[in-house]
């Protein structure tokens, strides 16, 4: 997630628009023969094949390509050093002081975050880049050279789960940033729940299953409460429970 904050941060899209593309090269290859090889999430890319950020931005959040945040850098244009320096950054600006990476992907045993600074960057990300919540809400998107790919993210399309962004790797185990759709009376909005740390034999799965029961929650301690404005929405669970 926080690749994809940096990259719109440098290279702002539109859900319509295609943004700035790239050729792949031979160099770009060989990283994606590496992440075969080492059993890393990828999609297909081709030594000559053009491909735009809007379609890059496509296969990593629905189809965790990290193979393509590796070309969404070549875009920008920077070094893997800068692109990590950028994140830590920015990661600091929004407070999250247990957060850090050392990579792109997130495949690395050194990027280090907790389940409520992972749900701030979600909140951040979905609230203030329009796109990513166009994008992660889509069960099922066309690549090229892959054909239609389905989404990594448990329950996406079902249950008003719209977002945002599963993975796993077998340090991390089974992980799970979900957002889901809440209608109470006239009011619309998102609930965020994280779950990190599974493990198992469908460690994603489980992940899943557990961000849903949590998302589900939550619920009952959201009320209605009628105040000399109008009616709102407020919390009326354990005050521990909220995050400012």
């Amino acid at each position: 997630m926080m690749t994809v904050w940096v990259v719109l941060h440098q290279l702002p899209l539109t859900f319509q628009a295609s943004g700035p593309c790239l050729i792949v090269s031979a160099h770009d290859v060989a990283l994606y023969d590496y992440d075969v090889a080492t059993g890393q999430s990828n999609a297909r890319i081709v030594l000559g094949e053009k491909i735009c950020e809007g379609t890059l931005l496509r296969g990593l959040l629905v189809h965790s390509a990290g193979d393509y945040s590796q070309l969404l850098q070549s875009i920008i244009g920077w070094s893997p050093a800068t692109f990590v320096r950028v994140m830590n950054a920015d990661a600091r600006k929004m407070g999250l002081t247990r957060t850090h990476y050392v990579d792109l992907t997130g495949i690395s045993p050194g990027d280090q975050s907790t389940a409520g600074e992972q749900a701030t960057l979600a909140v951040n990300l979905m609230t203030d880049e329009p796109v990513v919540d166009q994008i992660v809400a889509l069960t099922h998107v066309a690549l090229p050279y892959n054909g239609v790919v389905v989404s990594y993210t448990p329950f996406i399309g079902v249950a008003n789960v719209v977002g945002v962004k599963s993975g796993f790797t077998n340090p991390a185990g089974g992980c799970d940033v979900m957002a889901v759709k809440v209608t109470i009376g006239a009011n619309t909005f998102l609930t965020y729940a994280v779950v990190l740390g599974e493990h198992g034999g469908n460690a994603l799965g489980i992940a899943g299953d557990a961000a849903l029961a949590l998302s589900r929650s939550l619920r009952p301690s959201i009320k209605q409460v009628r105040t000399p404005t109008g009616v709102q929405l407020e919390w009326t669970g354990p005050a521990a429970d909220v995050s400012p």
